[in-house]
């Protein structure tokens, strides 16, 4: 079988999956929860509505992460519209993820073990926790310490802080898909040693280059350059890659 012969049954295997996120993208796009008269009763119901579930998600993002002294400024006319697009987007892929990974997971079973098998879909509920651990710990730890350190350094030399529109609403969840990813790291390690590719013993030889790893990558990923927030990320990296050692170690 050619690559292209692969690479075609991979696309059919997700088509499916494709199809669910664009239509839940476009419905929390456009729709939004909005009252419905039937019967003489009122019923709260999705429906097309300005004050879309995108947009509610946003406000609520801008009021926990803005700083109140910092405006959001539009920068073109395009720029909300695309910046809402791209919203909807992500809550898409948050929502539709499940789904994705058991498509995958089927596209990939012919070609595993049943040892192998076994493992794939132990690894599931546990992949999406820790995804999104690791994006809620962008969300309520990196992101607001970051604005907080920087941003009153605007006030103080009489200058005013704002934050272009697209470049928040980017800033902020590509960190997010970033942070989650990174917080994936055990379950590869274990999944890894579990199927014999790797030995528990290599995670454990191979610990002073993890923390060089760490270092670089939570650097080039957090913004600041005075180091807090590398730590922060850095720190539980270092957490996370001894769990999956350790849970490596006893799987084996």
């Amino acid at each position: 079988m050619t690559l292209l012969d692969e690479l075609i049954i991979f696309w059919k295997g997700i088509l499916y999956w494709v199809y669910v996120f664009v239509a839940t993208a476009f419905f929390v796009f456009a729709f939004g929860p909005g009252e419905v008269f039937f019967m003489g009763k009122t019923y709260f119901l999705p429906i097309f509505n300005v004050n879309s579930f995108s947009i509610m998600f946003f406000n609520k993002v801008r009021i926990d992460l803005l700083p109140p002294d910092v405006e959001l400024v539009v920068t073109n006319p395009m720029s909300a519209f695309v910046s809402q697009v791209l919203l909807s987007v992500f809550l898409s892929f948050l929502i539709t993820l499940p789904y994705f990974l058991y498509k995958l997971i089927v596209y990939l079973s012919p070609a595993l073990l049943p040892r192998e098998k076994k493992a794939v879909i132990w690894i599931i509920l546990p992949l999406i926790f820790l995804f999104m651990c690791g994006s809620a710990f962008s969300y309520y730890i990196i992101v607001p310490t970051t604005f907080r350190m920087f941003y009153p350094y605007a006030t103080l030399i009489g200058a005013v802080a704002y934050f272009s529109l697209d470049e928040f609403i980017s800033y902020v969840f590509s960190l997010m898909m970033a942070v989650g990813v990174m917080f994936l790291l055990p379950m590869f390690m274990i999944l890894l040693s579990y199927i014999g590719i790797i030995k528990s013993r290599y995670w454990k030889s191979k610990w002073r280059h993890a923390v060089l790893l760490f270092l670089i990558v939570s650097a080039i990923i957090t913004p600041d350059g005075t180091g807090v927030t590398m730590l922060m990320l850095f720190l539980p990296m270092m957490l996370l890659y001894y769990f999956g050692y350790h849970f490596s170690k006893k799987l084996e």
